[in-house]
């Protein structure tokens, strides 16, 4: 028989050893052991302070180079609140030369990854979304009051007044000052582009056309209490048929806008019972090509010479009298609309998409009537009905004569507009 073996005593492990218990302590008390020589912490602390003082040090002497008032100053002169000081790190950065030299490179980079910005997503062909449109869409019912409460509190945190993210008690207080004149309202959501061009977007197509969880019970609501409503949302998406979007930017076609239009003037016509106006406006509709690159191109904040994206041309065709000058809106219609931005292009000149060819123009050509305007870009839920509510407080009544109201707005606003209320009441 073999002897056997004799063992060594178990004992604690040797120290040092990746199974060392005393790591586990350490690490508790936030204790990491790192092994950095000397020369290489003495370079990470250069390069560290280098940064942090270079920007700034390189900025002062480039804005005095250029004759520039520097803005650092402007941090020293106010009082330090938090009004201020989100006010000084939004000048700081609209002047930033680092900002314009090295975002306009690196979001090309991303942008040719498929990655876009807080602001724009790409989608696919080259295909550009508006991205809290494509929020809307996916995201939570815009009537849950948890998600109202959520935008309460970003607000909050970034220092800004408290939101009115129902829209409910603005569209019914709106509704009954009207109704209290004898003019009706007819509320006009356009959908989103997420909504109506999803294949562009993701690839899977569909009939089914998407849209926010709680915008059909909101639309109900709307009706029920007497309020008109023009929804201009198709019933299905048909593989093949003509995009109702542009492709870079957020707003729609000439073509479905014209659409729109003369589907809008035919429920108004009913409606509001809105008479054709005498011949002397006889009216004609000429053709004309505009092109821009788009409005979320400029969000991707690329360079002015970037040939990742290329100019869309449209044909837009112009409204214009019998002597063949542009339509303009009159202040003595029986109509008014108010817009934003998809009220604006191509009519606005500031738009870059041509001028008298939108959507109050072909309203007026399709209804045969003057159609007086109140549209402000970028405007959103309140811009339009701010601007009528200041005019009625200074003495312009805009709603004199009137017979119907039609309030456009992105179904979008539904989501992240303040709806706020205002007053209708004409001041003497």
């Amino acid at each position: 028989m073999q002897p056997l073996t004799q063992l060594s005593p178990i004992g604690p492990p040797a120290r040092g050893g990746p199974t060392d218990p005393s790591h586990d302590r350490e690490l508790r008390r936030g204790i990491i052991h790192t092994a950095v020589s000397r020369p290489l912490a003495l370079s990470l602390v250069v390069a560290f302070v280098g940064v942090i003082y270079g920007v700034p040090i390189g900025q002062a002497v480039r804005d005095k180079k250029n004759g520039d008032d520097s803005v650092l100053p402007e941090l020293f002169r106010r009082p330090p609140t938090r009004e201020n000081l989100k006010r000084f790190e939004e000048d700081l950065e609209k002047s930033s030369f680092a900002k314009e030299a090295v975002q306009p490179r690196v979001q090309l980079a991303l942008t040719r990854l498929g990655a876009g910005n807080k602001n724009a997503v790409i989608g696919r062909q080259g295909w550009l979304y508006y991205a809290p449109g494509v929020m809307s869409v996916a995201g939570p019912g815009f009537l849950d009051p948890d998600a109202q409460l959520l935008r309460a509190r970003a607000a909050a945190d970034a220092g800004e007044p408290p939101p009115h993210p129902d829209p409910r008690p603005a569209v019914l207080g709106f509704h009954q000052a009207l109704a209290r004149r004898g003019i009706r309202l007819v509320l006009f959501p356009v959908p989103d582009k997420a909504a109506l061009q999803p294949a562009q977007l993701h690839g899977r197509g569909g009939e089914e056309v998407a849209s926010n969880a709680d915008q059909a019970r909101f639309l109900a609501e709307m009706r029920a209490a007497g309020v008109l409503v023009f929804d201009p949302t198709p019933s299905r998406l048909f593989p093949g048929e003509p995009p109702r979007y542009l492709i870079q930017d957020t707003h729609w076609t000439p073509r479905w806008m014209e659409a729109v239009a003369a589907q809008l003037a035919a429920f108004v016509r009913v409606s509001a019972q809105v008479s054709p106006a005498p011949a002397r406006l006889a009216r004609k509709a000429v053709p004309l090509p505009v092109q821009r690159l788009g409005d979320i191109v400029d969000m991707l904040t690329l360079f002015e010479d970037q040939t990742l994206f290329q100019p869309q041309t449209v044909t837009i065709r112009q409204v214009q009298d019998g002597a063949g000058q542009p339509w303009e809106p009159w202040t003595g219609a029986d109509v008014l609309l108010l817009g934003d931005s998809f009220a604006n292009i191509y009519t606005s000149e500031s738009m870059g998409w041509g001028t008298a060819a939108g959507l109050a123009p072909h309203l007026a050509l399709a209804l045969g009537a003057e159609v007086d305007v109140i549209a402000e870009i970028g405007g959103g839920a309140s811009g339009a009905r701010k601007r009528l509510s200041e005019a009625l407080a200074g003495g312009e009544d805009r709603l004199a004569g009137k017979r119907v109201v039609i309030w456009e707005f992105t179904s979008r606003e539904l989501t992240v507009g303040d709806w706020k209320p205002y007053d209708y009441e004409v001041k003497k």
